[in-house]
């Protein structure tokens, strides 16, 4: 009785707190679609900070109630988590009797009923069972499952998201957990190890035979197995790479992801979307914060605590996996945060039942509030579910689980061939088939190979874990730059730390382009035990550009590294500009252009337009010089183009410049001032002089004419013969410097390419490979026409008006998103009056009427160029 006593006196302290100010928490909740009906079922003080949920036969709810998740001082409360059973007693949710199962866990993130009257939890360090046995409606003995043994102590990065396989085992998962090393162990004796990377594992009802199905995750909280034994997750984090994603998880997957190589959004071996090689793409992004999702049909309803809302995402089968177009079927306001959700098996028929717990409340630390949801679906009145039954597996998706189970055997000319597919989920499993056998190469038989074979071949030997010794010299001295580059990745993935001498060799190599020079930078930092540091170290970096005895283009990459953006974006009205290191003074940047190295050179003037208002009197010398090369004055020049109303005067005059690339590079810049008379005049009378560049005058003279008398920006095929029509041959470094260019096409505000810019958008470096000019074009003129799910924008309100747009990042009682700069920008919740996806893309469809069609011309032929191996 002392123990339903102490209950009792929580509960009203609870309801004391709660009711003062439940109000202001209002769920403000709507259904969207047809057939569908949303309902409360309980709410604080009966529960607070629920996760995990589920519904037995009888159709009683099983939900955590977290107490300890980051624990306020002040917090009143039960001293753990609660897992409460709450029972309809009349059928109709008028009378929810509330019961408490088990007070003994902390940091409680998923409950799953199991057979036998078990009920299986997931705290953040273990995976255990609790279970009545006399009786009384209270568990009274518990079980460890799973164990992980770490440092790490963060609540909801560690053991997750749990859900049954239909031959019995138990699926569950592990995030990132602060990329500290983990041991997993099962009651058999069986352990895992690993670092850094989120995986998804499973073992048997009692915790034996423990195995890692998948990897590369930073946060798959949610997770759900379909009938058929397909297997889905939500990735609940995105850090600096959004979006969150939902994840079509296959034995041996790797979905890219490793926390310790740090917190840049760009690393070269990170991949969120199936960038690298034998990396794994996301079906689609999902709203922000999942927690849970689960099949319905042959789609899974996915609920997004950030978003507020109810997602259902119909699957269409793609060769060996899915492709979603999601449909929001329920949305609420600040106050609506699903989290966790559970079918009711009792629900047959045409009517199908789901409830889902509630964290309320946005602040992370637990706080009193939750609610619990019963979502309906009346099946007749919902054509938006589709088809109810599973579709059978494609001849790519069986082919690719016979390769991954080993059952069907092919030739090894077959299995690169498959390695080699479009479809990246055909071409993991040929890899995982190339590992078994690669025990058997030999040095001799894989350096006859092509060159896309030995590619292969290094994915798959690291896959198998090859001897280091017997291969890595060989490959990384490869003539392919991508077997080096996969060798790189293996070096690092896999901590050799004895080829640290070789990868300083490879680091003084002089034909090194980019990628592999950002690799072995990346490299070196995770042997010396700095992962991440990714591809910053300021004091190797310098120690490279002042090293005399270095190749001038591994002088310029390093240079290339050097300044950073601030994270954090500047006050409004303020100009972005990169800072340097304390040591790279304006003082070391004259005396590398003293070598008279033009790569090193232009890579100099590069560094400095990044912070042009600090440089521009060097970039003014630079452009006047009329012995340095042409290339060179023209890229001083593009990098004057942000502080061009200071110079528009010196600009005026290299507009007369004999030298056609300077003359038109200072047009360029003078396009975004405002000219006097005097200046109309004098360009007018210029313009007469050198008719060759007489578009680039008209422009300068009249910018505004660029938006009449041309195509509809959808007419694509007009403007790909405008461009056609242009006599000129195609200028790749124009077209770089435009790409690049602060007033003109500004690019790189969003994009990479060959390591420079922002990453906003897609890195475009390998942009040319797609080998189609039509759609390149289009994506141009139409940005918004095919914007991919993840680049698109969100659009905040603040209460005072001003609006900011950009990608979102995190939310929670702040919200946080990255601006069309690259840098993130942050408001308080209570400041934001509104926030709406906009269905535009950052980049402005109106971009081809700041060109002409020769420089739409020279930027599409850069953008088609491979130009980025050589920058």
């Amino acid at each position: 009785m002392k123990y339903f006593t102490i209950c009792s006196l929580t509960t009203g302290c609870l309801l004391a707190v709660s009711s003062l100010i439940a109000a202001e928490r209002k769920p403000q909740v709507k259904t969207l679609q047809p057939g569908v009906r949303i309902s409360l079922v309980a709410e604080h003080p009966d529960l607070s900070t629920p996760t995990g949920i589920d519904v037995d036969e009888q159709g009683r709810i099983w939900v955590v109630a977290t107490h300890t998740h980051f624990r306020p001082d002040d917090y009143v409360g039960p001293e753990h988590d609660e897992i409460l059973v709450f029972t309809d007693r009349n059928g109709d949710g008028s009378a929810i009797k509330r019961q408490v199962f088990y007070n003994a866990t902390d940091a409680t993130m998923d409950l799953e009923l199991g057979r036998d009257g078990w009920v299986y939890l997931a705290e953040r360090d273990r995976i255990l069972r609790i279970k009545d046995t006399d009786g009384d409606g209270k568990a009274d003995i518990e079980e460890n499952i799973g164990t992980l043994k770490t440092e790490a102590n963060y609540p909801h990065n560690g053991l997750e998201g749990m859900a049954w396989h239909p031959d019995g085992d138990l699926v569950f998962a592990l995030g990132e957990n602060y990329a500290k090393p983990w041991t997993l162990k099962g009651t058999d004796g069986t352990s895992i190890n690993g670092a850094g990377k989120g995986g998804i594992f499973r073992c048997t009802a009692d915790g034996k035979k423990l195995t890692r199905i998948a990897s590369g995750f930073w946060n798959p909280f949610g997770v759900c197995v379909r009938a058929d034994g397909e297997i889905f997750a939500a990735e609940n984090d995105p850090g600096e790479r959004p979006p969150c994603r939902v994840l079509h998880i296959v034995e041996g997957g790797d979905y890219g992801y490793e926390r310790s190589y740090g917190a840049e959004a760009h690393h070269p071996f990170v991949s969120w979307n199936g960038e690298l090689r034998g990396t794994l793409p996301m079906i689609h992004p999902s709203g922000e914060a999942p927690c849970g999702l689960l099949p319905l049909g042959r789609g899974l309803l996915v609920p997004s605590w950030s978003d507020h809302r109810i997602d259902f995402f119909p699957l269409t089968q793609k060769g060996a996996t899915y492709e979603s177009k999601p449909i929001t079927l329920v949305k609420g306001g600040r106050y609506f945060r699903p989290s966790c959700i559970a079918k009711d098996p009792g629900a047959k028929g045409q009517k199908r039942i789901w409830y889902l717990s509630d964290w309320v409340d946005g602040r992370y630390q637990a706080h009193g509030y939750g609610r619990l949801w019963k979502l309906e679906v009346d099946l007749q009145q919902a054509p938006w579910v589709g088809n109810l039954d599973l579709e059978p597996p494609t001849q790519k998706a069986q082919l690719s689980a016979d390769l991954r189970s080993g059952k069907v055997k092919h030739n090894r000319k077959k299995l690169l061939r498959f390695a080699q597919d479009e479809d990246p989920f055909l071409a993991q499993s040929a890899l995982i088939s190339l590992s078994r056998e690669a025990s058997i190469w030999t040095p001799e038989d894989v350096t006859g190979w092509s060159a896309a074979d030995r590619v292969q071949a290094v994915l798959a030997l690291k896959l198998a874990n090859a001897s280091p010794q017997k291969w890595i010299k060989l490959l990384l001295s490869d003539k392919s730059a991508d077997v080096q580059f996969e060798t790189l990745r293996w070096i690092s993935d896999a901590r050799l730390k004895t080829f640290l001498p070789e990868v300083e060799q490879k680091l003084s190599q002089s034909d090194l382009d980019y990628r592999r020079f950002e690799a072995a930078i990346a490299t070196w930092n995770t042997l010396k035990g700095k992962p991440e540091a990714g591809i910053r170290n300021p004091t190797l970096l310098l120690a490279k550009v002042k090293d005399a005895n270095s190749a001038p283009r591994i002088r310029a990459y390093a240079l290339r590294l050097l300044p950073t953006q601030p994270r954090s974006a500047p006050k409004e009205g303020v100009q972005p500009v990169h800072s340097f290191p304390k040591e790279l003074t304006l003082e070391l940047l004259q005396q590398l252009l003293e070598l008279r190295d033009e790569v090193l050179s232009l890579e100099v003037v590069r560094t400095l337009a990044a912070n042009s208002i600090m440089s521009q009197k060097l970039l003014v010398k630079i452009a006047a010089d009329p012995k340095q090369s042409v290339s060179l004055r023209a890229e001083a020049i593009a990098g004057l183009a942000s502080v061009a109303e200071q110079n528009s005067a010196f600009l005026l005059k290299l507009a007369g410049d004999k030298e056609r690339i300077v003359r038109e590079e200072a047009l360029r810049s003078l396009r975004s001032v405002q000219h006097t008379s005097e200046d109309v005049l004098a360009l007018k009378m210029l313009a007469s002089q050198y008719p060759e560049s007489a578009d680039l005058f008209q422009a300068a003279l009249a910018p505004k004419s660029l938006t009449t008398g041309r195509p509809a920006l959808t007419d694509t095929q007009a403007w790909l013969q405008a461009i056609e029509a242009v006599k000129k041959p195609a200028d790749l470094e124009s077209g770089r410097r435009i790409f690049h260019h602060a007033r003109l096409a500004s690019c790189s505000d969003c994009h990479r390419h060959g390591g420079r810019g922002n990453v906003v958008g897609p890195d475009l470096s390998s942009l040319g490979n797609r080998k189609d000019r039509m759609w390149l074009l289009r994506s141009i003129l139409e940005p918004s026409r095919e914007m991919a799910p993840e680049y698109q924008p969100r659009t905040i309100i603040l209460n005072d008006g001003r609006t900011f747009t950009g990608i979102r990042l995190r939310s929670y009682v702040k919200e946080t998103i990255r601006d069309a700069n690259g840098q993130n920008r942050t408001f308080d919740r209570n400041d934001i009056e509104m926030m709406v996806e906009s269905p535009t893309s950052f980049m402005p469809s109106g971009l081809v009427h700041r060109l002409t069609d020769r420089e739409l011309k020279d930027l599409i032929a850069y953008l088609e160029s491979n130009s980025h191996r050589k920058e």
